[in-house]
């Protein structure tokens, strides 16, 4: 065989091992299942290998060996990212690789309803698969993880969790979780206060005050009426009563407060201190953090439940004492 001849075999072969190639990575695809979509998920620390391997058992793809050929090609090797992916039978295989390495992965939502306590946004997670219960509660009451984001240590986040919807990727830590509903709290309350007049209370106090205000009533329209009680209450040194207070300290409540739990000496319970207890008691939104900032121009002292969400408001007990009658007895 002539040099020439050699030549022109081996540029044969060669361009024919190319357009193999580029079929097979580029327009070749799985047999069946064209058009379905897969959910795969790629670990943390997972080699190349055994991706190929994964993405070749769901039908992603034709060939583990194919797959990680195309990927050192692309000079991609190492820089795939973990995560949840969704892929469609059928897609071309370059797709796939550069799918893996932009870390395109599914995003999901998850809502966390207002008036929600730690606990409650725990169990909330935990029962969406999204993390372990007891790592969000500890997270959210780490006093060194409120200092890193506050400058000063508080015992919880609780107060700070803002109830809102948010967007995540599977495998988020309780930490950045965390992260985002403080800072979407920081973005609400700012301008909130910014906008308030002057009030003889601290920003953490005002967290306080919302919280409750956010467990006193769904009314949106009564809840500056309401802080407006609470801040006259203050004023005068007045104790709060505020049932909510009580149910929170009490940590088991099963849903009937009774007369000796008012008088029990839980540190939340303002019915027997002075003033407001020592933190929030739920995660407030902004309709409460609203109201605790601009309380309604009223005199009221005292607010009973009509049963039907609403309440009714008075100056003096005697007049508290008659809704009371009405609408309790």
């Amino acid at each position: 065989m002539g040099f020439k001849l050699k030549i022109i075999v081996i540029v044969i072969v060669f361009t024919a091992f190319v357009i193999g190639f580029i079929y097979l990575n580029f327009y070749a695809v799985p047999s069946s299942g064209k058009g379905e979509k897969v959910l795969v998920e790629i670990p943390k620390g997972l080699g190349l290998k055994d991706i190929a391997l994964k993405l070749e058992e769901a039908g992603v793809i034709r060939s583990d060996k194919l797959f990680i050929f195309s990927v050192f090609i692309k000079g991609a090797t190492g820089k795939l990212k973990a995560g949840e992916y969704e892929f469609q039978i059928g897609d071309p295989q370059d797709r796939i690789i550069d799918k893996l390495i932009n870390g395109d992965v599914i995003v999901r939502r998850i809502t966390i309803p207002e008036g929600f306590t730690t606990n409650d946004i725990a169990e909330l997670l935990e029962k969406n698969n999204i993390m372990n219960s007891e790592s969000f509660v500890e997270k959210a009451n780490s006093t060194e993880f409120t200092k890193e984001l506050f400058g000063v240590s508080l015992s919880s986040f609780e107060g700070y969790l803002f109830p809102d919807t948010y967007l995540y990727k599977k495998g988020i830590s309780p930490e950045e979780l965390i992260r985002m509903m403080v800072s979407r709290f920081n973005e609400v309350y700012e301008p909130l206060k910014a906008n308030s007049g002057e009030l003889n209370l601290k920003d953490h106090e005002v967290v306080i005050l919302a919280s409750i205000i956010e467990k006193e009533t769904g009314n949106t329209s009564e809840r500056p009426l309401i802080s407006a009680v609470f801040h006259n209450r203050l004023r005068l040194g007045m104790r709060l009563e505020s049932d909510p207070t009580v149910i929170y300290g009490m940590g088991d409540f099963f849903g009937n407060l009774t007369k000796n739990d008012l008088k029990t000496g839980n540190k939340y319970n303002t019915y027997t201190i002075i003033g407001l207890p020592p933190g929030p008691i739920s995660n407030p939104g902004k309709d409460s953090l609203q109201a605790a900032l601009s309380p309604a121009n009223v005199n009221y002292l005292y607010f009973v439940s009509k049963g039907d969400g609403s309440h009714e408001f008075s100056s003096n007990y005697l007049d508290h004492q008659r809704g009371v009658t009405k609408y309790q007895r």
